[in-house]
This record gives C-alpha cells, structure tokens and sequence, in this order.
C-alpha cells in the first residue's frame, strides 16, 4: 500500500489514505462485503442496520416527498445486488415516484400494499444475506416465448411446442389486470422450462416476454 500511495504522489494522485484497505481475499466495497476465496458477496452488517433504519423512518410517516421516496428506493435497489428477488418488491415504489410529476415538494400518501413490500425487505434485511458472485456463463436460447391477451388467455411456446389457456370469466378482479396476466404467463413458462431441465442444475435459459414491466418484475 505505501508503494502504490508513493507512486501515486509522484503521478499527482491524490488517495484519501483513511479508506486504505489492506489487501485480503475479504474486504469490504461500495457497502458490500466480497469474500474472493469462497466467491460471494453479502451486505455489511452496517449496511443492514442503515437500511433498517431507513425503513423504519419511512413507517413513522403516513406522508412522502419525492425526495424521501427516492432515498429509500436508492437504498433497497442497491441491496437487490445481493437480494435480485428484492426487485420485484420496489414496483410499488418505482410506482409511487411517477406520481409527483411537477410536484416534488408536495406530500403524497403511500400506495396500498407498499407497507406489504417493506415487510418482505425486513423481514431479509434481519439476517446476513450473501450470494455467488456471478461468472460468464452461457445462455441457451431454446426459443422461449409467452404471451397473453385480455380477450382470450395465456399462450406459451418452446421451440415447436406450445400450450394455452383460457381465461375464466371474472378474472379481473382484485386489482388483477392484463399486467398481471402477462405475469402469470412468464411464469408458466417458465415452470414449463424448470421441469424439462431441472436435471441440468446451473442452467441459464433465455425467455421471451413483450411486455416491459413484467420483464423488469422479473
């Protein structure tokens, strides 16, 4: 480390050298704490605790701003590098700040069932949390497609094969819409993949949807 700092102030670099951190094969980086030799990374038990924290001052509020929402959203996507499943649980937040439009100082009530989302983050941001770190890995295109129609059902294809389904009267119901729908025929696509390569654990497979927010869910 003095080295590389002299080298450095030879080139006219200046290091704030307080953040030095030793070489090792686990060392914390931007909030994250990657072990090199077991190939995972995980949140700092620091980290965890800040957006505990953060959550907690959201629920002592019935009102947002712009700002605050995007504070608290900033934090949880950050954790979805560890927790990729927890993007599905900030739809409701990405949701909530397309509602301010010109009106960023103004106040707004939470959405329903945002509370439901924050409930899901804590209840994972109360244990230590790691992940693989991932590796160049082939995809496999076996030409996966799903799509759905309000008007008729839910289609999906592989390759040459398809299935259908046809939508019940009464449907729409509980907030359920096309969205939703959509939703469901991603997932059937991919059960329908699962039981045909779940002998191949570690397989990565391409699927197809047309439609945007489902995909993102995803």
């Amino acid at each position: 480390m003095a080295d590389i700092d002299r080298i450095s102030e030879e080139l006219g670099i200046p290091w704030e050298t307080k953040k030095d951190i030793p070489f090792q094969s686990r060392v914390p980086f931007i909030g994250l704490l990657w072990d090199l030799d077991n190939h995972t990374v995980s949140i700092t038990d620091s980290k965890r605790s800040k957006y505990l924290s953060a959550i907690s001052e959201w629920e002592s509020k019935l009102k947002h701003i712009l700002k605050e929402v995007q504070r608290l959203y900033g934090k949880l996507l950050h954790a979805c590098l560890v927790i990729p499943e927890g993007q599905a649980y900030l739809t409701r937040l990405e949701a909530f700040m397309s509602l301010f439009h010109n009106s960023p100082l103004i106040p707004r009530h939470t959405p329903k069932h945002t509370s439901d989302d924050l409930h899901w983050w804590k209840s994972k941001l109360h244990v230590s949390l790691s992940r693989s770190i991932p590796t160049p890995t082939p995809i496999i295109n076996v030409l996966a497609y799903s799509d759905a129609s309000s008007e008729v059902g839910i289609g999906i294809t592989i390759g040459e094969r398809w299935r259908a389904w046809r939508l019940l009267p009464g449907w729409k119901t509980d907030g359920q819409d096309i969205g939703w729908v959509e939703a469901v025929g991603l997932l059937f696509l991919a059960i329908a993949i699962h039981s045909e390569y779940n002998h191949h654990p570690g397989t990565h497979i391409v699927v197809y949807s047309d439609n945007h927010g489902v995909v993102e869910g995803w």
